[in-house]
């Protein structure tokens, strides 16, 4: 660097913002010690906090010492493309860049300039390296979620996420139909092992090759030309100062290229850690936790070193993560740990089991026996209890047995469907005889407490550990403050009368049911001794025939293997991993609220001495676990009958299966669309008085026609709703996005939905708050407020009348004004 330049050193400390992408730079900047990391963040985020952009921004480099930093703004009168922060406290001098930028320096300085592009060129070769860096982990991480599929499907007897559990099966028909073999004892090796041949994958960025977006031949030439002696070149250099310029431009784009590339990967590289090693349905999850790998080692079918191996495994992949990224990936990614601890405390286990075993045997042994003996004759004790026809239970138990000795009991063969649904059409039957007496009797016996809760039947259709498993969860008692109902309880709510019968999958309610009924009476035989002339017993039964009946297939997953018997076929491992407990559904349902905290509230009439107001009151749907093991969440009515002020009712599987918190923000989205739908009447669909239906059904029939829409916006809305059958289904997968992922800045909507969910589905306060810096959320925030501003002003001003002597608005008055404020 030229000294007859004034600079001025400086000290900069660790995690300190040398430079800001978006920001145009004032200096040209030389690292004499110490190291610099380059960021990268999205393009939106341009304009914002120097905090939030670097928050946002992923590591694309690192800058060693004696390097003068260049190539980030193409000719330096630009905006940076990237940003410049500490790693360590480092030595760094600086250069007022004047007036002219590069042209400046090239004619003023031909020495500078040539030294600016040798530097430059030591940066992009360095960002070359980085990025085959960063490709390799993606490669080598994406073999091994797809290797430890293979071993899942191979030894797993237990389900995990639907995701994972789909992810599986695929990889592993593809492997075999491929002539892959698996071993038959897995090693570590195994983990990180190509079997791309056998699954049809190339292992490699999904992307177009990096040489296809760089000027290789041109970046060599370069190389070339800066390998010349200093003098020839500087010749060069001053003879045509327009070279080094046109040198110094391709050089910056190749590196700006490259470094979008690795931020592109690195999100790529996300996904993969994600699935492996998240919080929330990963494989690290459920080899610790979900007891995989201690299942797998028990199957017999890993290497004795195995455990310890993949320990290791994880430690070079912590390293290797810990360089490359600007994090510590075992906070990002608790998987991590989970892993390292499980191994570490497993070794401490193994040691503690061996002394433990056998003052536990006995114990144990005396609790299982007792439980076994609860439940020995299941089936037996089921049928006397319901007092169940002697020719129907012979009939009922040869179509069990026959279930019970099918090679393939889910099957798609037409014969192994017709069996399932007679069986099932059976069940239900002997279901509202067990539920008939039930109210007679003053105790049940715990096989009938398990078929009222769960859909248990038989004792062998379940392993041992199971049935414990279950025996114990019915002993706990829970309160909680949503109206949380186990199915028995609320089809004791239908017969004391609490709640009104559900409507028919037809949408008819019980008496225009009955009044349809009476049209075509027809005589019925019956299985049962008890009489059901009791119009309670009638109503109970009716809302077994007709809302559990049909939720249960539904909420099942597929209606084609639906079947309403609890069995080891379909429920794997231990029943604590699938249980939603009222605590745990109170937990999601509330996590939701939290984000779309009006997704309850309807306009309601409320009534003050003479005078009457329309207000928003919140009013919660019932929930009702269903006694099924099901992967789906289900919204059966919005409403009970015509009134506003009544609870909906939306069904769980009270075995759940999948991803509870996506399943439940889809079944909100529709609780949402249909409430609306009712509550607007003809009106639903007109963009301006339609309210949330309405202007998404103008969108979903005009997006075409939209200016603020782009060409490559409209083909991807036109792709995606090619897949979604119904206007619901499209409403509610943008829901999903809006609540689960725009709520954290992560953009998954056009503009357009993100200004409508924006307005008709605001975030609370905080979530506002911390949106409204964006420039994808600035002008919609503004907006918002306004309309809130206005909103509540005149409210405040309609409802001045009815404050009270010491300044206090009526309760439902000030809870509507308090909802408005959120």
């Amino acid at each position: 660097m030229d000294k007859s330049i004034s600079n001025n050193l400086n000290l900069i400390k660790k995690g300190e913002i040398l430079l800001v992408q978006g920001t145009v730079p004032k200096f040209l900047h030389l690292l004499q010690s110490g190291s610099l990391e380059i960021l990268s963040a999205p393009q939106e985020y341009e304009g914002l906090d120097a905090d939030i952009i670097t928050s946002k921004s992923k590591r694309v480099g690192v800058i060693k010492e004696k390097t003068i930093i260049s190539g980030l703004n193409i000719v330096f009168s630009g905006p940076s493309k990237k940003s410049i922060r500490a790693i360590e406290d480092s030595r760094v001098e600086k250069y007022p860049i004047k007036q002219g930028g590069l042209k400046q320096i090239i004619n003023a300085n031909p020495n500078l300039s040539i030294s600016l592009l040798s530097h430059l060129f030591k940066i992009l070769d360095s960002s070359l390296s980085d990025a085959l860096k960063y490709i390799k982990l993606f490669e080598n991480l994406c073999k091994i979620n797809d290797n430890i599929s293979l071993i899942f499907k191979s030894l797993s007897t237990n389900i995990t996420s639907d995701k994972l559990q789909d992810k599986s099966e695929h990889l592993y028909k593809t492997f075999t139909s491929n002539g892959g073999e698996l071993p038959p004892i897995f090693d570590a090796k195994f983990v990180i092992s190509d079997n791309s041949a056998q699954l049809n994958k190339k292992y490699s960025f999904p992307s177009l090759p990096l040489e296809t977006l760089i000027d290789i031949k041109q970046c060599k030439f370069i190389r070339k030309l800066l390998k010349l002696k200093s003098n020839t070149f500087l010749m060069i250099a001053k003879e045509d100062p327009s070279i080094s310029e046109s040198m110094y431009e391709s050089l910056s784009e190749n590196l700006i290229k490259v470094l979008d590339r690795i931020e592109a990967i690195q999100y790529e590289i996300e996904n993969e850690l994600t699935t492996l090693f998240g919080s929330e349905n990963s494989w690290a999850l459920y080899l610790t936790e979900g007891g995989g790998l201690s299942e797998w080692q028990k199957s017999g079918g890993l290497s004795p070193n195995f455990a310890n191996n993949f320990s290791s495994l994880i430690t070079k992949l912590i390293s290797h993560c810990s360089v490359l990224f600007t994090e510590n990936p075992e906070k990002v990614y608790p998987g991590f740990n989970q892993i390292k601890n499980y191994q570490l405390s497993n070794n401490i286990d193994q040691e503690e089991e061996k002394i433990n075993r056998d003052n536990n045997k006995e114990t144990s042994s005396k609790k299982q026996i007792g439980v076994e003996r609860l439940y020995k004759n299941s089936f037996d004790q089921i049928m006397e209890f319901a007092l169940i026809d002697k020719e129907f239970q012979r009939k009922f138990h040869k179509d069990i047995t026959d279930f019970k000795n099918m090679q393939n009991p889910f099957s798609s063969d037409p014969d192994c469907r017709k069996k399932r649904q007679k069986i099932a059409k059976q069940y239900w039957e002997i279901f509202g005889q067990v539920y008939t007496r039930s109210q007679i009797e003053s105790s049940s016996p715990p096989p009938i407490r398990l078929m009222m809760r769960f859909g248990f039947v038989d004792e062998e259709l379940l392993e041992d550990s199971q049935i414990s498993e279950l025996h114990e969860i019915i002993t706990h008692k829970e309160e909680v403050k949503i109206p949380i109902y186990f199915e028995d309880e609320f089809l004791n709510s239908i017969y004391t009368g609490k709640n009104n019968p559900s409507i028919t999958e037809m949408g008819l309610s019980y008496k225009a049911f009955l009044r349809e009924q009476e049209k075509y009476r027809k005589k019925e035989k019956k299985s049962s001794k008890i009489d059901i002339n009791d119009e309670n017993i009638k109503k109970t039964i009716y809302e077994i025939d007709h809302r559990l009946l049909t939720t249960v297939a539904v909420c099942s997953g597929s209606t084609a293997t639906a079947f309403p018997i609890l069995n080891k076929s379909v429920l794997r491992g231990k029943v604590s991993n699938l249980y939603i407990s009222k605590k745990k559904l109170e937990s999601i349902i509330n996590s939701l609220k939290d984000i779309d905290y009006s997704v309850f509230y309807r306009e309601t009439v409320v009534k003050l001495d003479e005078a009457r107001e329309i207000i928003q009151t919140e009013i919660i749907p019932n929930f009702i676990l269903l006694p099924s093991l099901g992967s789906k969440i289900m919204l059966w009515q919005e409403l009970d009958g015509s009134n506003r002020k009544t609870r909906g009712r939306i069904v769980v599987p009270i075995l759940c299966l999948g991803d509870i918190q996506k399943s439940l923000a889809h079944t909100f989205a529709c609780f949402r669309w249909e409430l609306n739908r009712t509550i607007k009447g003809a009106m639903w669909a007109d963009p301006v008085e339609g309210g949330i239906t309405g202007i998404y059904f103008d969108y979903v029939n005009f997006y075409k026609k939209n200016s603020k829409l782009s060409a490559e916006t409209k083909n991807k809305i036109t792709e995606k709703f090619k897949s979604l059958r119904t206007n619901r289904d499209r409403f509610a997968d943008d829901y999903i996005m809006w609540v689960l992922y725009e709520k954290e800045c992560v953009m998954r909507l056009n503009n357009v939905t993100r200004e409508m969910f924006y307005r008709y589905i605001p975030f609370k306060e905080d979530i506002r708050a911390k949106l409204e810096n964006m420039p994808a959320f600035s002008e919609i925030a503004s907006k918002f407020k306004n309309i809130q501003n206005k909103t509540i002003t005149g409210y405040e001003r309609r409802f001045k009348k009815y404050v009270d002597e010491t300044g206090n608005l009526p309760p439902k008055l000030q809870e509507f004004i308090d909802f408005l404020n959120q």
